[in-house]
């Protein structure tokens, strides 16, 4: 028993216990003999990697059978290709080298070194990209969440308003600038439904035809009903002195304003030939 001690200690590295190193083999063997693997499993057996590296031989000399088995689930892990391309790597330098004897030469230890380089600046990349796609989401989440709570503050000042059955939304920064506004809508359509049929605004379209025959027609030298009263909200831009009637007929083209009928009806301006 001394001499296995004495054996061991006069070959391993000073920074590596071999009894450690056994403990963790015999820890992970029952782990990684079922998947799927867990993220920490699989970072305990990179380390297991490099101190294997180390004292390889020592374990072989003393722990045969298993390093047999465990040799065994590292092919298994070599050759599962939906595990990091770098921990694969790690693994089948270990299963090389104690193939070759854990006897190491410098094209073996050049090779492994090119390609962890290699499939590092490789992971780097990935991981710069990934970091790249996570922030443009985060800024896409962050300009979302902007607008929803933009929308959600507009929806919130929003003044609803019925007018003729209709719903009308009105939006402002002052709420009471919004709601006295809605007010004035619904005073506005309420006051024009509750004109007469003569005040309220037409939808009816005349030709020029229909409209000169009416400037001629008998009816047109006649007042409307409650003309002194309609006469006073018509705008003073549309509405000429009155002249009589007669006088337009005739033809006279200076005819005396004086003849006009009191409350007669103003000519509007003319629609053109």
């Amino acid at each position: 028993m001394c001499k296995l001690k004495m054996a061991m200690s006069s070959s391993q590295p000073s920074n590596i216990s071999v009894p450690s190193v056994i403990s963790r083999l015999d820890q992970l063997v029952p782990l990684l003999a079922c998947g799927p693997y867990s993220s920490s499993t699989l970072s305990k057996l990179a380390s297991l990697c490099v101190d294997m590296k180390a004292v390889g031989p020592l374990l072989d000399n003393y722990n045969k059978d298993k390093m047999d088995t465990m040799h065994t689930l590292l092919t298994k892990i070599c050759q599962d290709s939906q595990l990091e391309v770098l921990l694969r790597l790690q693994v089948l330098e270990v299963i090389e080298l104690r193939t070759l004897g854990w006897v190491r030469s410098e094209a073996v230890d050049n090779y492994y070194q090119e390609r962890f380089a290699q499939f590092g600046e490789a992971r780097k990349e990935q991981e710069r990209r990934e970091a790249k796609t996570k922030s443009k989401e985060g800024e896409k989440k962050r300009k979302l969440s902007q607008t929803t709570s933009s929308m959600t503050s507009i929806q919130g000042q929003n003044y609803e308003v019925i007018v003729n059955g209709e719903k009308i939304f009105l939006n402002s920064n002052n709420p009471e600038l919004t709601a006295n506004a809605g007010k004035l809508l619904v005073n506005h359509f309420t006051n024009q439904s509750s004109l007469p049929p003569s005040v309220c605004p037409s939808s009816m379209k005349y030709s020029r035809t229909d409209l000169l025959t009416l400037a001629t027609s008998p009816l047109s030298r006649e007042a409307p009903q409650d003309w002194d009263r309609l006469v006073s909200k018509l705008p003073s831009v549309i509405q000429r002195s009155p002249v009589s009637s007669m006088m337009v007929a005739s033809g006279d083209s200076n005819p005396d304003l004086t003849g006009a009928m009191p409350g007669s009806p103003p000519f509007v301006r003319s629609l053109g030939n």
